[in-house]
Protein backbone atom coordinates (compact mmCIF):
# COMPACT_ATOMS: atom_id res chain seq x y z
CA UNK A 1 0.00 0.00 0.00
CA UNK A 2 0.98 3.37 -0.53
CA UNK A 3 -0.18 6.26 1.40
CA UNK A 4 0.28 9.79 0.53
CA UNK A 5 1.88 11.96 3.29
CA UNK A 6 -0.06 15.20 4.04
CA UNK A 7 1.63 17.83 5.46
CA UNK A 8 -0.25 19.90 7.89
CA UNK A 9 0.97 23.17 9.24
CA UNK A 10 -0.07 23.26 13.36
CA UNK A 11 1.79 26.90 13.62
CA UNK A 12 -2.09 28.39 13.59
CA UNK A 13 -2.71 31.78 11.97
CA UNK A 14 -0.30 34.55 12.78
CA UNK A 15 -0.64 37.51 14.45
CA UNK A 16 -0.88 39.84 10.74
CA UNK A 17 -3.66 36.95 9.46
CA UNK A 18 -5.18 37.39 12.88
CA UNK A 19 -5.80 41.16 12.34
CA UNK A 20 -6.32 40.93 9.01
CA UNK A 21 -9.88 38.38 9.95
CA UNK A 22 -10.55 41.14 12.77
CA UNK A 23 -10.44 44.33 10.26
CA UNK A 24 -12.73 42.64 7.93
CA UNK A 25 -15.13 41.48 10.46
CA UNK A 26 -15.42 45.10 12.04
CA UNK A 27 -16.31 46.57 8.30
CA UNK A 28 -19.05 43.62 7.66
CA UNK A 29 -20.56 45.17 11.14
CA UNK A 30 -20.15 48.64 10.43
CA UNK A 31 -22.37 48.13 7.16
CA UNK A 32 -24.31 45.36 8.69
CA UNK A 33 -25.80 47.16 12.22
CA UNK A 34 -27.19 50.31 11.13
CA UNK A 35 -29.07 48.52 8.25
CA UNK A 36 -30.30 46.04 10.96
CA UNK A 37 -31.36 49.17 13.51
CA UNK A 38 -33.29 50.62 10.12
CA UNK A 39 -35.24 47.18 9.29
CA UNK A 40 -36.10 47.37 13.37
CA UNK A 41 -37.25 50.96 13.37
CA UNK A 42 -39.36 50.41 10.53
CA UNK A 43 -40.77 47.31 11.79
CA UNK A 44 -41.62 49.00 14.63
CA UNK A 45 -43.46 51.78 12.59
CA UNK A 46 -45.07 49.52 10.56
CA UNK A 47 -46.21 47.90 13.90
CA UNK A 48 -48.19 51.06 15.27
CA UNK A 49 -49.71 51.77 12.14
CA UNK A 50 -51.24 47.85 12.09
CA UNK A 51 -52.50 48.84 15.75
CA UNK A 52 -54.13 51.80 14.07
CA UNK A 53 -55.74 49.33 11.82
CA UNK A 54 -56.62 47.21 14.45
CA UNK A 55 -58.72 49.87 15.98
CA UNK A 56 -60.60 50.90 13.07
CA UNK A 57 -61.57 47.13 13.02
CA UNK A 58 -62.61 46.98 16.13
CA UNK A 59 -64.52 50.21 16.05
CA UNK A 60 -66.54 48.75 12.80
CA UNK A 61 -67.75 46.09 14.80
CA UNK A 62 -68.54 48.29 17.59
CA UNK A 63 -70.43 50.63 15.31
CA UNK A 64 -72.21 47.79 13.91
CA UNK A 65 -73.57 46.21 17.04
CA UNK A 66 -74.40 49.72 17.98
CA UNK A 67 -76.37 50.36 15.26
CA UNK A 68 -78.19 46.81 14.88
CA UNK A 69 -79.21 47.57 18.49
CA UNK A 70 -81.15 50.61 17.89
CA UNK A 71 -78.27 53.08 19.62
CA UNK A 72 -76.28 55.15 17.62
CA UNK A 73 -72.40 55.13 17.73
CA UNK A 74 -71.02 57.86 20.23
CA UNK A 75 -68.40 60.29 18.57
CA UNK A 76 -65.65 58.64 19.53
CA UNK A 77 -64.19 55.09 21.52
CA UNK A 78 -61.74 55.12 23.49
CA UNK A 79 -59.24 52.13 23.20
CA UNK A 80 -60.03 51.18 27.08
CA UNK A 81 -63.64 51.08 25.85
CA UNK A 82 -62.65 48.96 22.60
CA UNK A 83 -60.91 45.94 25.13
CA UNK A 84 -63.37 46.29 27.78
CA UNK A 85 -66.43 45.98 25.36
CA UNK A 86 -64.48 42.67 24.04
CA UNK A 87 -64.09 44.63 20.25
CA UNK A 88 -60.29 44.42 20.45
CA UNK A 89 -57.70 42.59 22.62
CA UNK A 90 -54.82 44.80 24.25
CA UNK A 91 -51.73 44.90 22.19
CA UNK A 92 -48.31 45.60 22.29
CA UNK A 93 -46.13 49.10 22.47
CA UNK A 94 -43.80 48.26 19.20
CA UNK A 95 -41.18 50.56 20.99
CA UNK A 96 -41.39 48.66 24.43
CA UNK A 97 -42.50 45.33 23.62
CA UNK A 98 -44.65 45.33 26.72
CA UNK A 99 -48.67 45.37 26.89
CA UNK A 100 -50.08 48.83 25.52
CA UNK A 101 -52.45 49.64 28.99
CA UNK A 102 -56.10 49.91 28.42
CA UNK A 103 -56.69 53.79 28.93
CA UNK A 104 -59.12 56.85 27.43
CA UNK A 105 -55.89 58.59 26.07
CA UNK A 106 -56.31 56.10 22.64
CA UNK A 107 -59.48 56.72 20.45
CA UNK A 108 -61.07 56.49 16.95
CA UNK A 109 -63.21 59.11 16.05
CA UNK A 110 -66.43 58.62 14.61
CA UNK A 111 -69.23 60.24 12.15
CA UNK A 112 -72.32 59.45 10.67
CA UNK A 113 -71.31 55.57 11.67
CA UNK A 114 -67.98 55.40 10.16
CA UNK A 115 -64.60 55.64 11.73
CA UNK A 116 -62.69 58.15 10.32
CA UNK A 117 -60.26 58.41 12.54
CA UNK A 118 -57.28 57.22 15.08
CA UNK A 119 -55.41 58.81 17.89
CA UNK A 120 -52.68 56.15 19.73
CA UNK A 121 -50.48 56.77 22.33
CA UNK A 122 -47.54 54.45 23.49
CA UNK A 123 -44.49 55.19 25.98
CA UNK A 124 -42.45 56.60 23.73
CA UNK A 125 -44.69 58.12 20.57
CA UNK A 126 -47.36 58.92 19.45
CA UNK A 127 -50.17 58.86 16.27
CA UNK A 128 -51.82 62.13 17.06
CA UNK A 129 -49.71 65.06 17.26
CA UNK A 130 -48.68 67.61 15.19
CA UNK A 131 -47.60 70.91 15.84
CA UNK A 132 -47.69 70.77 19.44
CA UNK A 133 -51.54 69.96 19.04
CA UNK A 134 -53.02 66.64 19.30
CA UNK A 135 -55.75 65.96 16.41
CA UNK A 136 -56.62 61.95 15.29
CA UNK A 137 -55.50 60.79 12.12
CA UNK A 138 -57.62 60.13 9.23
CA UNK A 139 -56.97 56.55 8.29
CA UNK A 140 -56.24 57.38 4.51
CA UNK A 141 -53.61 59.59 5.48
CA UNK A 142 -52.34 56.53 7.82
CA UNK A 143 -48.40 56.71 7.38
CA UNK A 144 -45.34 56.56 9.55
CA UNK A 145 -44.12 59.54 8.91
CA UNK A 146 -46.92 60.87 11.13
CA UNK A 147 -45.57 58.88 13.97
CA UNK A 148 -44.28 61.53 16.42
CA UNK A 149 -42.05 61.54 19.58
CA UNK A 150 -44.02 61.99 22.86
CA UNK A 151 -43.32 65.91 24.00
CA UNK A 152 -42.05 65.65 27.59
Amino acid sequence: MNFTRIEVNNKGLTLVELLAVIVLIGIIAAIAIPSVLKIIHDMRDRAFIANAWNMKEAADYYIKQETTSGNGAKETITYLELVEGGFLSSFHDPDTDEELQPSNKSYVVIQNNIATAVCIKGAKRNLCTKDGMERAVQFHDLDKSLIMENPN
